[in-house]
Order: C-alpha cells, then structure tokens, then sequence
C-alpha cells in the first residue's frame, strides 16, 4: 500500500484525464441526478479526485464513497490547480530558467500533495462525523469542505454555490452527448410551456428560483464552513488517512 507521499512522486501515475476508467487526476466532478438534472440542469452531484484519478464523493450518513460518483459516469470536470493549495505563492520570476522550472516543478509536486492531504482529510471528517441531507450538507458541501481544509486559493469560505456556479463556468465536458443527455428535457420542457402555457412555465421559473434561493441560503448563513475547518483532525487521524487511502492497487 501506497503512502500519501508516493502520490506525488515520479512514480505516481499519469495526471491525464482517462475517460473509460473515468480517472480525472485533481478534479471536481459532476454528474447528473436522474430527474432532478433533467427538470434543472445546473443541480447534479458532485465529487472529487486524488491526484491519481480516484473519484471520492459524499452518498449519505458517514458515508464517502471511492471509485465512482455515485449517480453515473462523470459529464464535466474542473482541474484544481495544485499551486492554489499553497498559502504562500513563490515568485520565481527573478530567478534563472532552469532554478526557475525546478522552483516549480517543486511548488506543483507540494500542491500535488496538499491536495491529496486535504481531500484525505475531508474524507476522514465527512466519514465520521456527518450527516448526509440533499437540500444541505450534500455532496456539493464535502468537496467544498475538501477546499477549505486546504485552504484552497487563500480561502476557507467555499460553498455549495461557489462550486455549482464555477462548474457551470469552468467545467468542461467529457464529450458533446453529455452536454445533450443533461440538457434536452429541460429544453424540451422549456419550449412546450412557452408554446402550450405561460402560467406553467412561470410555475416552472417559481420552482427553480425557489431551490436557487434555498441552496444560497444554506451556504451563506448555515453552513458554517469555518466551523467544520476547527472541528477536522489535522495530524493523527490525517496520517491513518492518508495511508489507507494509499493506492493498494499498484
């Protein structure tokens, strides 16, 4: 079994995005709800990946999940940026070319494992200690609080609205079926109550402005984001983490 460390180093498998072993080294994934996404498409579920690909996401009470998102095969993914897990950013702009690119090679392998940290972390927490509610502390929440832990781009605020506004945004696609099976209902459901009734489509618009306006509720004043930080083991249960999540299938 792999220790955490062993993830970054040169021995650890390839950063490329592998789409039939639905392997997505430092990425947030989304897939659709069946039902939910295709009445509203922005509302999916969401997880996340080590730094070998392995996809973790929150299912319900202590329960993370590994190998998979829980819901299907992913449909869009956004790479983290390993540097963005550092609280101090190393300006290496003075130095020269080659002391420059070993700098970062050096800052992208601790991000690497930053990463990987934090998201252990977050595991270890959610798989002891939280309870599973899909209008609240849902998936979007966990990879969230993996971000926060490891203080990712200098914040511990992340939310669930930040994380389905930036994968909305900066998600991309696994391929153009994708992007079709999540939208066409929703289209499709669009344009006949444009075409056959108003009042429907406006009861629609009230239903989706309803759940959009709960979800940021949630995430600004009861999530208590900073709370979960204080209450995640930093060192001992980090490091039986860690190793369990260690690749045991090297």
């Amino acid at each position: 079994m792999r220790s955490a460390a062993g993830r970054a180093s040169s021995s650890a498998p390839s950063m490329d995005i592998d789409l039939k072993r639905q392997s997505f080294p430092l990425c947030v994934v989304w897939c659709p709800i069946p039902v939910i996404t295709h009445l509203f498409p922005p509302i999916g579920h969401l997880g996340v990946c080590f730094s070998d690909g392995e996809i973790l996401d929150f299912l319900g009470p202590k329960f993370v999940h590994r190998g998979s998102l829980g819901f299907g095969s992913v449909a869009r993914y956004w790479r983290l940026d390993p540097k963005r897990w550092l609280a101090n950013g190393e300006d290496v702009s003075n130095e020269s070319s080659a002391a420059a690119s070993s700098a970062a090679d050096a800052a992208f392998d601790r991000g690497v494992a930053a990463h990987d940290a934090a998201v252990a972390r977050a595991s270890s927490f959610f798989s002891n200690n939280e309870h599973y509610d899909l209008f609240g502390n849902n998936c979007h929440q966990f990879v969230a609080h993996c971000l926060n832990v490891g203080a990712y781009g200098g914040k511990q605020d992340w939310n669930m609205t930040h994380l389905a506004v930036l994968v909305l945004l900066k998600g991309k696609w696994v391929n153009a079926w994708a992007c079709v099976k999540t939208w066409w209902v929703f289209c499709a459901l669009v344009t006949a109550c444009a075409a056959k009734s108003w009042p429907a489509l406006v009861a629609y618009a009230g239903a989706f402005a309803s759940l959009t306006t709960w979800f940021a509720y949630y995430s600004f004043f009861l999530a208590q984001p900073l709370r979960k930080v204080f209450a995640t083991p930093v060192a001992a249960r980090e490091g039986r983490e860690l190793n369990a999540y260690g690749d045991g299938r090297a």
